[in-house]
């Protein structure tokens, strides 16, 4: 028979629950729960609830109207960049390769003709030499033996230097078939090689508009990405004015979030981003914020701001439309002493044990995160404080 009350403490793992067991037969009572100041990292971060979509569909289709010869895909499939996903039949768009090409040697050809054709010939007059002699008086190669008693009056420079009539200023005249021109005067009414040439640039033109419409009776992916749709099926009739094939690049998907007007201040663009995806829960993803709505949307008076939240390294078969948990890093610091958030008081105390004594004791804090709070003074790496029952 034991006098008095005895009591019996049973302290259960690292956690540090402690139990005291009354002698008088009373139940057991939890005491408190005891964690460890730790260094690490402390996070603040805003969650909310969306859906994976593609940023981008690339929407593709033929350039003419033909039957569909070739279908290698269908809607959910991935496909690598420049893989062959659809063919046309091509034999109409090649007859007009061939008749654009057959108008660009003949559109050359007339270029060859005209360009030689309008060569012509030059001819030139030596120019007069300044001279004393009267008009009508011809020049004598040698002197006369003796100069007359009386000379005419010697024409002037200008004179003498006048271009006869029907010469150029330098006595060229080019001839041609399309027509005589001076070198100094004006261009003739009409240039057949220009004309020709002119000919030959639409030629050409047409030529590489016929050859860019071959190349799309055929569509390839231009990128890595999973079909979303495709709106036709082998032997039907694929219409150049309409979408063939929807494709999403598989490296441009994101989830699309909505928060409301307090939880969208303290967003940014670049953000580290936590993602859950719920056949997924066990696998971490992250990405970063790509861009938030500058408009809301009301919904029951509550305003809202869409997010899209872009993955570093988006899983294997992600489906479109799929529900999304992410929790944007809004504040964050490393390399601190933290402690439980909840073993530290409103007003800034913790209680710490230490020798089987608990302390209540003032610490200095800095982020108070969703799971932990930083400390900055009161207390060291590895002293025990009080989680609850403060």
């Amino acid at each position: 028979m034991l006098s008095g009350t005895a009591v019996v403490v049973l302290v259960a793992g690292a956690a540090g629950t402690a139990y005291a067991l009354s002698g008088d037969g009373g139940a057991a009572q939890k005491a408190s729960t005891t964690a460890k100041v730790q260094r690490g990292t402390v996070d603040l971060t805003v969650s909310a609830t969306g859906a994976v979509e593609p940023l981008e569909s690339r929407k593709l289709r033929f350039t003419a109207s033909a039957a569909v010869t070739e279908l290698h895909v269908r809607a959910g499939d991935q496909v690598r960049a420049g893989a062959v996903l659809a063919r046309i039949d091509d034999a109409a768009v090649k007859e007009e390769v061939e008749a654009a090409q057959s108008t660009v040697d003949s559109a050359r050809e007339a270029v060859d003709k005209a360009s030689s054709s309008s060569s012509g010939s030059t001819t030139c007059a030596a120019p007069a030499a300044y001279s004393s002699v009267s008009p009508g008086e011809s020049a004598s190669a040698s002197p006369s033996p003796s100069p007359s008693a009386t000379h005419s009056p010697a024409p002037s420079r200008a004179a003498s230097t006048a271009p006869s009539r029907g010469t150029s200023a330098t006595g060229c005249a080019t001839t041609g078939t399309g027509g005589t021109t001076s070198r100094g005067g004006g261009n003739s009414s009409s240039d057949p090689l220009l004309s020709a040439q002119q000919q030959l640039n639409n030629a050409e033109l047409a030529l590489d508009q016929a050859r860019t419409k071959l190349a799309g009776t055929v569509i390839t992916a231009p990128v890595d990405g999973r079909v979303l749709s495709v709106a036709g099926t082998t032997g039907g009739n694929a219409n150049a004015n309409s979408d063939f094939i929807v494709l999403a690049g598989t490296n441009d998907i994101a989830v699309r979030a909505q928060f409301t007007e307090a939880e969208v201040a303290d967003l940014a663009v670049a953000q580290q981003v936590r993602i859950t995806l719920p056949d997924r829960a066990g696998e971490p993803l992250t990405g970063a914020v790509l861009q938030i709505d500058p408009a809301g949307t009301t919904s029951n008076r509550l305003v809202r701001y869409a997010a899209l939240m872009t993955f570093d390294a988006p899983p294997e078969g992600l489906l479109f439309g799929q529900s999304a948990t992410v929790a944007v890093i809004t504040k964050r610091v490393t390399d601190v002493l933290y402690v439980p958030t909840t073993a530290v008081g409103a007003d800034g105390t913790v209680t710490v044990r230490a020798n089987g004594r608990d302390e209540r004791r003032t610490v200095g804090i800095g982020l108070r995160g969703d799971v932990s709070t930083e400390i900055r003074s009161g207390l060291q790496a590895g002293d025990e404080v009080l989680v609850n029952g403060r």
